[in-house]
């Protein structure tokens, strides 16, 4: 009678995740989607100039500040970080990086350097919202941590950030959030090289089946103010739910670079996540 019982209990809840799953959107593809999550990815990319590969593995937690934080109140609708959470998430990723240059008439030519990367952070800010539309704009800080010069900046490098984001525009299912992102150092060594850079991303989301997979689009463009150099790449990515596993999923992100100033002739990532509310 008792295992009847479990029986049903684990029915129940894994009906009622699944129900859940389909009312949320759990694929954490929405930029503007404040969502307590988990992610790890890795990277591999066969690079231009110089030449070589670098492989690289993340770690990188998102959550919405403050959420909860009006709980604490008697009246929770009266305190100034009343769902301060739906307005504001912070993001943190880690890096190990592998990196292998075949150029040899360059610094750290033919070798092979392995290590911590720089650590990154960042605010969005949700400042307006209506059915059509939804703009963000944030702040995203680069710490030099690097365990060599050849896997970061060496820098404290700000990066403001904007984007719009478009849900429906490409028909049902659909999401469209282009971004401009402004890179710049302004900390570190002088012998390490200045950055200024320009960033351009047309971010384009179909979710298909319910909610259950996604493709994305992702043409990037970057304009490297230092060197004169525009960057081309554009990646796309395939994904789908775990289905015992509520808001986990998987995904594969190959991509190509394009054009002479390309960053890499292609390259391969592929993720799992956990998003949760």
């Amino acid at each position: 009678m008792i295992k009847i019982i479990l029986a049903l209990l684990v029915l129940l809840y894994t009906q009622n995740s699944i129900a859940q799953e389909e009312k949320k959107d759990n694929t954490g593809t929405n930029p503007a989607n404040f969502t307590y999550d988990t992610r790890f990815y890795f990277e591999l990319a066969d690079l231009s100039d110089p030449s070589g590969s670098l492989m690289t593995s993340t770690v990188e937690f998102r959550l919405p500040l403050g959420r909860d934080i009006a709980n604490l109140s008697d009246d929770p609708e009266a305190s100034p970080f009343y769902n301060i959470g739906k307005k504001l998430q912070f993001r943190m990723r880690a890096k190990y990086k592998s990196l292998n240059i075949d150029t040899p008439e360059i610094p750290f030519g033919n070798s092979g350097i392995s290590g911590i990367g720089d650590f990154d952070f960042r605010v969005l800010y949700m400042a307006y919202t209506s059915k059509s539309f939804l703009f963000v704009p944030g702040l995203e800080v680069t710490i030099p941590a690097a365990t060599n010069d050849a896997l970061g900046f060496g820098k404290t490098v700000l990066s403001p950030i904007v984007f719009g984001v478009f849900p429906g525009l490409l028909g049902k299912g659909s999401l469209f959030a282009p971004g401009y992102q402004y890179v710049f150092d302004i900390a570190g060594p002088g012998d390490r090289a200045d950055i200024s850079r320009s960033q351009i991303d047309l971010y384009l989301v179909w979710l298909l089946a319910k909610g259950k997979n996604w493709l994305i689009v992702d043409p990037q463009v970057v304009f490297d103010h230092e060197t004169n150099k525009t960057l081309m790449l554009t990646e796309v990515e395939w994904g789908t739910m775990i289905t015992p596993l509520p808001g986990a999923s998987v995904y594969i992100r190959p991509g190509i670079g394009i054009g002479g100033d390309k960053p890499y002739s292609w390259n391969f990532e592929a993720g799992l996540k956990f998003v949760w509310r």
